[in-house]
């Protein structure tokens, strides 16, 4: 890497993404670090105030960062050219996708179609396109300009691909499948894999129904390593624009997912359900068939979805329940062994108490019977005799 400072501000200004800059210095960049690797010739992204200290000591060449950190580096006398933005992670990644992102070509094969790969005659590739060793693309599939298939990855026929995407290594693209441009599927990953259904007989033995729809992908998806995006019964599975998901990650037929989701790992859908836009999911959230699920909800605590959600927020545990019920719950649950022991030492106590009470009661009747028999005995004394025969023998 070796680009002026001043060309990657002027791209980051035309984005939104620059909001100051001193254009005096304009030292070139040759490698985009982290602070605490921070050196000459380097740029560097800070969004912390505990690491004011390290750039300054560091001396990078560039620093892009907000406009309250600028003026912390500016009091400790930092002598780095300062980029101010308003959202310093946001010009991370796209900084970094542009000028140090991962060099595909440094893999060297020969191309643009190695002899090994296995392209059918009627395939129509773009310009650009890069087909690697042990590539599959099988007939009528159409890949656009300068999307790449990467070693061992398998396009079956009639498959779309749009422009600038990454079929990583292993990874399986079904038959008349489409994916949008700017996609990137995961190694290992399968689109288009059979949809699990099937119908039972009166042994419940289990008959496959085909399933013979596709799986349509959107622009700018994501699709970490090792996932599965069933395809449908019929119609489409659909995944939206601008949703990632990370790895081992499973959809299941004909569910459609809406756009800019971030759906981390393990996550798990059922057939038939719907995910709205900007949903996220964190590790081990699961949605069962047949429920949808709103726009602008956050799935948390390997949350459980059971039956729709048509309200924004956040959800958490199984059955998933809106956050602040939750946290609510679970305070009484971890309270629960307590709450019990109260409880039984309360009994405890009730009962004493109520023997107490019982006893006392028979003890006034006795007394009031015994002073009865007094003044009878000392008025009658037969009734001393009457009373000997009425007592138990011991």
């Amino acid at each position: 890497m070796d680009i002026a400072l001043a060309e990657i501000v002027e791209e980051g200004r035309r984005a939104g993404l620059v909001l100051e800059w001193d254009p005096v210095a304009n030292p070139r960049i040759a490698a985009i670090v982290p602070v605490q690797s921070a050196g000459p010739g380097t740029l560097v992204f800070l969004d912390r105030a505990d690491l004011v200290d390290c750039v300054g000591g560091q001396a990078p060449a560039a620093v892009v960062t907000t406009p309250r950190l600028r003026s912390a580096l500016l009091e400790r006398g930092c002598g780095s050219s300062i980029v101010v933005t308003p959202n310093v992670p946001l010009a991370h990644a796209w900084i970094r996708q542009r000028h140090a992102g991962r060099d595909y070509d440094a893999a060297g094969w020969d191309g643009p179609v190695h002899p090994s790969a296995v392209v059918h005659p009627t395939v129509r590739l773009g310009p650009g396109v890069r087909v690697e060793p042990r590539a599959v693309i099988g007939r009528d599939a159409r890949i656009g300009a300068r999307t790449r298939i990467l070693a061992g990855a398998v396009v079956e026929h009639d498959v779309e691909i749009g422009e600038d995407c990454i079929v990583h290594p292993g990874a399986v693209i079904g038959y008349g499948c489409r994916l949008g441009s700017q996609v990137h599927v995961g190694a290992g990953s399968v689109i288009g894999s059979e949809g699990f259904g099937f119908a039972q007989d009166a042994a419940r033995r289990s008959h496959p129904i085909p399933q013979t729809g596709i799986v349509v992908v959107g622009d700018r998806v994501r699709i970490g390593a090792n996932n599965c995006i069933d395809r449908a019964t019929y119609g489409e599975t659909r995944i939206g624009a601008g949703t990632k998901f990370d790895n081992l990650c499973h959809v299941a037929h004909n569910v459609e997912i809406g756009q800019d989701c971030l759906l981390t790992a393990m996550f798990c859908i059922a057939g038939s359900s719907r995910v709205g836009n900007r949903v996220i999911a964190s590790g081990q959230a699961g949605i069962i068939d047949h429920v949808s699920v709103c726009d602008d909800v956050v799935l948390v605590h390997r949350a459980g979805v059971v039956k729709d959600i048509d309200q924004p927020g956040m959800h958490a545990a199984l059955p998933a329940q809106p956050f602040d019920d939750y946290l609510r719950n679970t305070a009484a649950a971890r309270s629960g062994a307590d709450t019990r022991r109260r409880v039984a030492a309360l009994e405890r106590a009730t009962a004493r108490t109520s023997a107490a009470a019982h006893q006392g009661i028979d003890g006034a009747r006795r007394e009031a019977a015994r002073e009865d028999l007094v003044e009878r005995t000392t008025a009658e004394p037969e009734v001393i005799a009457q009373h000997a025969l009425e007592q138990p023998v011991e």
